[in-house]
Parts: C-alpha cells; sequence; structure tokens
C-alpha cells in the first residue's frame, strides 16, 4: 500500500503544478549533475578494478619446450590469500558502519536474514575468487565484456524459473542474442591478439562470476531491498570471511595437489612445504630452482617443464588489494545513489574506457575493427537496458491503473460500524 499511495501522490503532485517552480528547476539540475558524476565515476571503477587486477601479475610462468620457451603473464600471489584479506578489510568497514549509524545491536535483530545472507557471502566470496581466476588467465577487457553476458544469463533464468510472467519480448530475446555475438566476437578477437597470453579458463570463470550475479539479481534482490543496507553489507563481508577462513582450513587438511582444496593448499606453501600466507603463491617451482633445473636437464624425456619467476605478495599486490576494496566501497557508497539503469550503463562502458588504456600502454595491440565490436557493444547495451527500464515503468503504471481502477470500482475503503 505505501508504494501505491507513493506514486499516487506524485501522480497528484504532477498533475495540479502547471509548471515547475525554479527551486524545482534547480533541484533537478542538480540531480542530474550528480547522477552524470556518479555515472563518470561509476565507469571509472569498473575500468580501473580490474586493470589494477591484471597490473598485479608480476610474475612470468615458463614453459619450457625442446628448442623453445612460452612466457605468460601470472600473480605471484594465492588468490585465496588476497580474498581472505579483502573480506576481513570489507568486514571491518562494514561494522564500523553499522556501528557508527545503526549501532552493532541492529545486525543481531533478525535471526532468519543472519541465515538468509548466508548463500549471498558464500557467493560473494567465489565470486571474488572467479573475478581473479578470470583476470588471471584471460586480461581485464575480456572480464568486462563477458562480465556484460549477466544480463543474458539473468534473462534465461526469470523465465526458466518463473515462467511466463518474466518473458520478455521477441525484440529484446533477439537484442540479448546480439549482444552474447559482440562478446563471443570480441572474446575471439581478444584471443588472436594475445596468442600464447591466452589461456580460455579466464572467459570461463568470467561467465560463470556474471552468472553468479545473475543468480542473486533474480532470487536474491529482494533481501538487499528489504533490509538495512548496511547491515546486509555487514553479513555479507562476515559469510564471504566465513566461507574463506573454512576454505583455507580445507586446505590445509586435504593433499596438496589432490582437488581444488590441494591446489590452493599448494599455492599456500613454500618449496619445503611450510605454510606460507603471504610468501605463497602459484606451485611451479622457481625458475632459479634446482627442481626447475633437473627437470629441464632432463627435458628430452618429459614434453616440457614449468616455473615461475617470483612468488609471494609484492608492492602491485596491495594495489589488488586496494582496488577490490575501492570497488566495494564504491559499489556501497556511491552505486546506491544512481539509478539502477544509469549504472548499469556506465559499468558497461567502462570497457571502452579500458581498450584505450591497454592500447596506449602496449598491453594490448590497436585494432579498429574490435574498438569498433567494443563500442558496439556498449551501445547495444546501453538500449536494452533503457529499454526494458521503460518497459517495466509502463507495466508498473499499468498496474497501478488497474488497481486505481478496482479501488474506485469498489467504492473506496469500506467504513467501520
Amino acid at each position: 500500500m505505501s508504494r501505491r499511495t507513493n506514486i499516487t501522490d506524485q501522480c497528484c503532485e504532477a498533475m495540479g503544478e502547471e509548471s515547475p517552480s525554479p527551486s524545482r528547476r534547480s533541484k533537478s539540475k542538480n540531480y542530474l549533475l550528480v547522477q552524470a558524476l556518479l555515472c563518470v565515476l561509476c565507469t571509472v571503477v569498473g575500468a580501473f578494478y580490474p586493470t589494477l587486477l591484471d597490473w598485479s601479475k608480476t610474475a612470468f610462468e615458463q614453459e619450457v619446450f625442446s628448442g623453445h620457451t612460452k612466457e605468460t603473464r601470472a600473480y605471484p600471489f594465492s588468490p585465496a590469500s588476497v580474498v581472505l584479506v579483502n573480506d576481513a578489510l570489507q568486514l571491518s568497514l562494514a561494522l564500523f558502519a553499522v556501528s557508527l549509524k545503526l549501532g552493532l545491536s541492529s545486525i543481531f535483530k533478525d535471526g532468519s536474514l543472519i541465515l538468509k545472507m548466508l548463500p549471498l557471502g558464500l557467493i560473494y566470496a567465489v565470486g571474488e575468487l572467479l573475478t581473479l581466476r578470470s583476470v588471471q588467465k584471460g586480461s581485464g577487457p575480456v572480464y568486462v565484456v563477458i562480465a556484460n553476458m549477466k544480463l543474458v544469463v539473468a534473462a534465461v533464468m526469470s523465465r526458466l524459473f518463473f515462467g511466463q510472467s518474466r518473458s520478455l519480448p521477441l525484440l529484446h530475446w533477439l537484442e540479448l542474442v546480439f549482444i552474447s555475438f559482440l562478446a563471443a566476437l570480441y572474446t575471439l578477437a581478444e584471443a588472436g591478439n594475445m596468442g600464447s597470453q591466452w589461456r580460455w579458463e579466464g572467459a570461463w570463470a568470467a561467465l560463470a562470476k556474471s552468472s553468479l550475479v545473475a543468480f542473486s539479481s533474480v532470487f536474491c534482490e529482494h533481501t538487499y531491498k528489504n533490509n538495512s543496507f548496511l547491515v546486509v553489507l555487514a553479513l555479507q563481508a562476515f559469510w564471504g570471511l566465513a566461507t574463506m577462513l573454512l576454505l583455507l582450513l580445507g586446505a590445509s587438511l586435504s593433499m596438496p595437489g589432490y582437488g581444488f582444496l590441494g591446489g590452493v593448499a599448494l599455492e599456500l606453501r613454500d618449496d619445503a612445504g611450510n605454510w606460507a600466507f603471504f610468501s605463497g603463491g602459484p606451485w611451479h617451482p622457481l625458475c632459479d630452482s634446482p627442481e626447475h633445473l633437473r627437470c629441464v636437464h632432463h627435458l628430452a624425456a618429459r614434453e616440457s617443464c614449468i616455473c615461475i619467476t617470483e612468488r609471494g605478495w609484492d608492492s602491485y599486490t596491495f594495489l589488488a588489494v586496494f582496488a577490490d576494496l575501492s570497488n566495494a566501497v564504491s559499489s556501497a557508497l556511491v552505486f546506491r545513489r544512481l539509478s539502477a539503469v544509469a549504472k548499469y550503463v556506465c559499468r558497461a562502458s567502462s570497457a571502452v574506457p579500458m581498450y584505450i588504456f591497454y592500447c596506449a600502454v602496449g598491453r594490448a595491440l590497436w585494432d579498429a575493427k574490435i574498438f569498433g565490436i567494443v563500442l558496439l557493444l556498449c551501445l547495444q547495451i546501453g538500449i536494452y537496458t533503457v529499454q526494458r527500464h521503460r518497459a517495466e515503468a509502463e507495466a508498473e503504471e499499468a498496474e497501478e491503473a488497474a488497481w486505481a481502477q478496482e479501488y474506485t470500482r469498489n467504492g473506496g475503503p469500506k467504513k467501520s460500524a
């Protein structure tokens, strides 16, 4: 009832006002200016976050074959260690914000909300790992472009799980197919440009991350909207941190090298097999280690020998932590005030400045066709998002009109005797 009353009041105010007052025009201009500034910040953050993750790949993974060596950029650190530190910092900031504004006791008022946020915290932690994995095996631009596939995944999920009520017009489905086609076209072009640096795991990790985001938006959006924003953020960070601690505990108890947890265990140990949080990293031997030299010496009996030039946290790793933290804080503080449509369009547009930057610093080769694909993809996402927003607004207006008509037909509120 409160939402309907709100809309009715707004409509009445609009109908009763012949021309906007100077103060209202001033407020409207200020609102547009704020939205424009937030859009720029949204675009910058969207490009800044994966770029710094990409720049934290300061090590090189060398694969030595008989007669030649293949070298690719790699993280010197364990992604699990970075995610754990990020989650701990985000939880600290969230608890500080809650204590200032609401009091820490507000977190424990709703026991059901604490349990509801458990799967969301799990999704959040896994999503952070997938983001690092995507940039690790691919690149920043590939991650940003494929992340836009959450539009497609969300539409398909809504149609499959909610049926005809979430069906889209044929035009919108065709637009989603076109978005998918452009994303695939860019990915294939980027794979050709990167050559031996390319790893398909990066693209699949980005797609998995976008699917998790789509799942959250389809099934869990009401949890975020119907509860205190700060409390939800604190609980999400708490369960994300708990997930990472359980992951590291499982890794410490597992057999190194066996399964996913075994791989994490190897990343968190040094060459001697000792537990190493900040000095851990890729489990390949160091390129100047006796183990790698022995492998190269007996290369004839092997297909190849793989080594890593560095292992452990360095100054660029802290930039990656800062990038992840700034992305989380900006999402909480800035995107809260940016309209949903503007937020998504501005975030999707970050692929354009990112591609230009990568070409300018020599991380990518300038290609007018690829740049055209990026521009066309951003334009199509903007068109689709605006159209969907208008369609949803029209559907809400039709629902409100039908409710008002039914309300009038029934004679308004019943008077009590």
